[in-house]
């Protein structure tokens, strides 16, 4: 009776070991896991000259918030236009690592509001009709 409990609790451990793996989490930021490529996608531009930060809120999606992983390589571009300007961008989005933090704990905030942090490869203005 020894030896057969003895098997079944081995044959648990071992079990475990094969089925309750961990996930792998995806890694955050600017140089995390690339969960989206963004091509020509409208969006409402913000920016800040004093602490060079520039985020955008798509218009499909208002409720989102990109902040950008490049904005100096973009400020002078932006300085030409005013706050809230439309425009086009392209680029490779990580999740941002204080929203996955959040999002863990609160459901609805993961569900409602998502905050991505993007690598910037083109921002343009849309000149369809111009």
């Amino acid at each position: 009776m020894k030896l057969f409990i003895k098997i079944l609790l081995s044959g648990f451990v071992i079990s475990a070991l094969f089925i309750g793996s961990c996930k792998k989490q995806p890694r955050c930021g600017c140089d995390g896991d690339i969960i989206k490529e963004l091509v020509g996608f409208p969006v409402y531009v913000y920016y800040d000259t004093i602490n060079v930060a520039a985020w955008f809120n798509p218009i499909a999606t208002p409720t989102s918030t990109y902040y950008l992983c490049n904005p100096s390589d973009y400020m002078s571009y932006l300085k030409r236009f005013d706050n809230g300007v439309y425009l086009l961008v392209d680029g490779h989005v990580y999740w941002e690592c204080n929203y996955l933090m959040q999002a863990s704990n609160n459901s609805y905030y993961s569900y409602y509001y998502k905050t991505y942090q993007i690598d910037v490869t083109d921002l343009y203005e849309d000149l369809y009709g111009k």
